[in-house]
């Protein structure tokens, strides 16, 4: 059973829930799985989509992830859970082989993508994205220890960003008081009004249903991932970009994942935050990836 509004695209899992993506670019070009972030939605491909997706020659599909967007929320999923959506929405739209990239608290997923199901997989990309808690990253470490040791504050924190986003004009003045704190390449890159626009209607879609879905995975952020890092497969392309000034999520992040991952191939970029990295290297990320 499918939904095929280009925008609102959903099918029917075989455990009866719902998976909504977006489906771009030309349909016989390479297929690239994209991750969002957190808290995000399907519709951030359509911040990238705005790069050129057809001279890039790339069919970009993001997926909204369980109880964000219009997927189905599901009760105790775990990390390793994902790639068995993603092999089903693949199954489902006749791609056989496709390429990962998750940004931010996307990476994680493509990360579990790279280790459960290699085979299926030309290549995986992790942009600024978010770190086990296992690598015992200092800044990291805080983050998780809140979700862990308060979960009501955490999942009040969610509450109220689920609410803010339901006034666009609130969230809006929120966001522009966020960009103020931001490092000056994601100001750049964010105060574009077509992006700026784009942004918050992807992360407002994150809270469609209701703060549940981000709450849950926020707390999935703070436990172990399920499996090390060491255990990928050396015979997959694995890839990291990351900005040196991105203060969202550390760079330090990328750096000990790229040491821990199997012959990972990485990138790090001294001026580039934590949005500037994929607008402004979305080209070379796609030909990295697809070729």
């Amino acid at each position: 059973m499918t939904n095929t509004d280009k925008l609102s695209q959903t099918i029917k899992l075989k455990d009866g829930r719902k998976l909504g993506y977006i489906d771009l670019g030309n349909k016989d070009a390479k297929p690239l799985f994209h991750f969002h972030g957190f808290p995000s939605s399907r519709l951030e491909a359509t911040l990238l989509s705005e790069k050129d997706i057809d001279k890039l020659n790339v069919r970009l599909i993001g997926i909204d992830r369980p109880g964000m967007g219009l997927s189905d929320f599901k009760k105790n999923r775990t990390l390793l859970d994902w790639p068995d959506d993603v092999v089903e929405l693949a199954d489902a739209l006749g791609i056989d082989k496709f390429t990962v990239e998750g940004i931010s608290g996307g990476g994680p997923y493509a990360v579990a993508c790279a280790y459960k199901i290699p085979e299926r997989l030309h290549s995986c990309g992790i942009i600024s994205g978010l770190a086990p808690r296992d690598l015992e990253i200092e800044k990291s470490i805080r983050l998780f220890a809140v979700i862990r040791i308060f979960p009501l504050l955490f999942k009040l924190m969610m509450w109220f960003q689920a609410r803010g986003t339901l006034d666009f004009e609130k969230a809006e003045k929120n966001m522009k008081k966020a960009l103020k704190k931001m490092p000056e390449a994601d100001r750049v890159i964010l105060n574009d009004p077509t992006t700026f626009s784009l942004f918050i209607k992807a992360s407002a879609e994150s809270f469609r249903q209701d703060s549940k879905g981000a709450y849950h995975e926020g707390k999935i952020y703070a436990k172990s991932w399920g499996f090390n890092l060491e255990d990928i497969s050396p015979n997959l392309r694995v890839y990291i970009w990351h900005g040196e000034a991105d203060v969202n999520v550390p760079v330090a992040m990328g750096r000990g994942m790229c040491e821990k991952i199997p012959k990972c191939i990485c990138k790090f970029y001294p001026n580039e935050g934590h949005y500037s990295t994929i607008f402004n290297y979305f080209e070379d990320i796609t030909k990295t990836l697809t070729s």
